[in-house]
């Protein structure tokens, strides 16, 4: 699951914005801002923090009482019943994803995955620890 937590009230924001360096646009469903789709560095899930190497823009569309986040160049998308949701359901099928390409061996997938591996492993600059 997505990696959750409660706004920052105003007099802890200065200290932990020191202790956790600038983040810009990391698709988590802490607080949501306007843009918060476009421009994304980081993507927070399952505990763990993608850094992209360059930002990318994810597309949002809204059908009836839910909406859809996607990243159509890896074909991957969450949807929720609001934006918060959908963010978080994007974050965890970041991840799944992760898992299930770019840390498999390269025998064991098809040209078709070994290319999405590929291209997750180009987009990834490093995973590490929330």
């Amino acid at each position: 699951m997505a990696n959750v937590g409660k706004p920052v009230p105003l007099e802890g924001s200065e200290r932990r914005r020191k202790r956790l360096g600038r983040r810009t646009n990391p698709v988590t469903p802490v607080t949501l801002a306007e843009n918060v789709t476009e421009s994304v560095k980081e993507i927070i899930s399952d505990e763990r923090l993608f850094r992209l190497r360059e930002p990318i823009n994810l597309k949002v569309r809204h059908s009836g009482p839910y909406c859809l986040i996607a990243y159509s160049e890896l074909g991957i998308e969450g949807y929720g019943r609001n934006e918060d949701e959908a963010l978080r359901s994007f974050a965890d099928v970041f991840s799944a994803t992760w898992d299930a390409y770019a840390e498999e061996e390269d025998s064991k997938l098809t040209q078709d995955a070994r290319v999405l591996k590929q291209r997750l492993i180009d987009l990834v600059a490093g995973v590490r620890t929330a």
